[in-house]
């Protein structure tokens, strides 16, 4: 009989760890609607404080991760799919940012909601 790690179940092992994973993103625009700008627009973020230019906040940001609790959750996971919302509302910039985790049994949760905006001209 041979002994060791069968690869069927460290394939199966990893299928499951990441298939409890799930990520729902959107936005919602607060007045007026822009065009959309590229999927991989490049978007500035400001985490605390704002630009210094002048800029009306055009769209609210939602990115919502669930996972389990071997695989971290965080801003750095979230930023992508946030910077995918930005530029399909037409923003230019990320402000306002907020953040939320929790847990639930095996669960990790992580909210993060923010305001886009677009420079005015």
């Amino acid at each position: 009989m041979r002994q060791g790690i069968y690869p069927g179940g460290i394939l199966l092992v990893s299928l499951l760890i990441t298939s409890c994973a799930t990520t729902q993103s959107r936005y919602v625009m607060l007045g007026q609607t822009y065009p959309a700008r590229v999927e991989d627009c490049s978007i500035e973020i400001f985490r605390t404080g704002g630009p210094s230019k002048e800029f009306i906040k055009i769209s609210r940001l939602d990115v919502h991760l669930e996972k389990t609790h071997f695989i971290q959750s965080g801003f750095d996971t979230a930023l992508p799919e946030l910077k995918k919302q930005a530029c399909l509302s037409g923003a230019d910039a990320i402000i306002e940012v907020q953040e939320q985790s929790s847990s639930h049994i095996e669960t990790r949760i992580y909210h993060v909601t923010a305001t886009g905006i677009r420079y005015k001209q």
